[in-house]
């Protein structure tokens, strides 16, 4: 998988005259489009979105579970919070991080795909970038993570928890909820790249 540095860049303006013919603008739109879809929508990329997730949550519980045991005021337990803690920025720090590099070359990319989108509509070259199953992959498990945050939230917030299970639960579905809100939107986004294709509609090379 090429990084997203090494994919086509946004293409130039119409004015510019880059294609002869527009046989030539197809050409080269559906070679960039299938390239960049295949970054965008890659298997492996939403197994990381998955595992980032839960290395975050597995951090939040950690830093629940520290906080608890640095509150009980006994030496064992302050040294035993410490260690949770550590091991709590250990998970946190390196997952977060990683998704929100994924953000940032998932916006630089999804706009270099809608740039070339935008360029013509052409059905006949959509099964040359069309990533249908890459596309489920994102959405199933991104629809059901953030049912489940959404769930586990609703239950937590009108539920009688103690205070630490309270805010453990919690965490927990506000960061399944946020990671499945992400894995939706870039699925969507493509969905409606392929709507858009196979709906007629002016063009630059219609006006």
């Amino acid at each position: 998988m090429l990084p997203s540095t090494a994919l086509p860049p946004s293409p130039p303006a119409p004015e510019e005259g880059a294609w002869a013919d527009r046989a030539g603008l197809l050409e080269e739109r559906a070679r960039a489009m299938g390239a960049l879809a295949r970054w965008y929508l890659a298997p492996h990329r939403a197994l990381l979105l998955w595992l980032a997730t839960m290395v975050f949550a597995l951090g939040w519980v950690l830093a629940v579970s520290g906080f608890q045991f640095l509150v009980t005021g006994q030496l064992v337990e302050h040294l035993l919070g410490v260690m949770f803690l550590g091991l709590a920025l250990g998970a946190t720090i390196p997952s977060s991080l990683g998704v929100a590099a994924g953000i940032r070359r998932d916006v630089s990319v999804g706009g270099r795909l809608r740039d070339w989108a935008r360029l013509a509509h052409d059905p006949r070259t959509l099964p040359l970038w069309r990533v249908p199953g890459s596309a489920l992959l994102w959405l199933l498990p991104s629809v059901l993570l953030s049912s489940l945050g959404l769930a586990l939230g609703a239950s937590t917030v009108f539920s009688e928890l103690s205070p630490e299970s309270f805010g453990t639960l919690l965490g927990i579905s506000v960061v399944f909820a946020a990671a499945g809100g992400l894995g939706l939107a870039k699925a969507i986004a493509y969905y409606r790249l392929v709507s858009r294709e196979l709906t007629p509609g002016p063009g630059p090379e219609g006006r």
